[in-house]
């Protein structure tokens, strides 16, 4: 049975490649996807609306991910959202600054598609379209 009202889920990544991956990642799940390659553009964003996860890159030009995530963190009603890191960034301090900040998890890049449903799946419970063509 599919939900009446689908999981909305925040993407953070300047790379326009990513971004489309994330897209084609999530046809099989009954999700809404909110996707922003400009940091500045996406505070603006959450400042007005909720999310149920937030993917998050750091490695960005306007504003490093972690600077982000800390804005992102004042805003009322985000300082408990959950978040996913993944990026190409594999350094340990950024790990402990990211969990210090509450991300749930730290994801090192490349990912599959699949990679991308099951990690959206056991974070927020999504569930996949009742169309008889997703496979898990």
């Amino acid at each position: 049975m599919v939900a009446t009202s689908p999981h909305k889920v925040v993407v953070v990544d300047e790379n326009h490649t990513q971004i489309a991956l994330y897209q084609r990642s999530v046809t099989a799940l009954v999700v809404e996807l909110v996707a922003f390659d400009s940091p500045d553009e996406s505070i603006a964003y959450l400042r007005e609306n909720s999310t149920d996860l937030l993917l998050l890159d750091l490695a960005m030009t306007e504003n490093d991910g972690l600077s982000w995530l800390r804005e992102m963190r004042n805003i009322k009603r985000h300082a408990e959202t959950p978040v996913v890191v993944v990026t190409s960034k594999d350094y340990a301090q950024d790990r402990i600054v990211a969990k210090k900040l509450g991300a749930i998890d730290y994801l090192v890049k490349p990912l599959r598609s699949q990679e991308i449903r099951e990690i959206i799946c056991a974070h927020i419970k999504a569930q996949f379209k009742d169309d008889g063509l997703a496979v898990p």
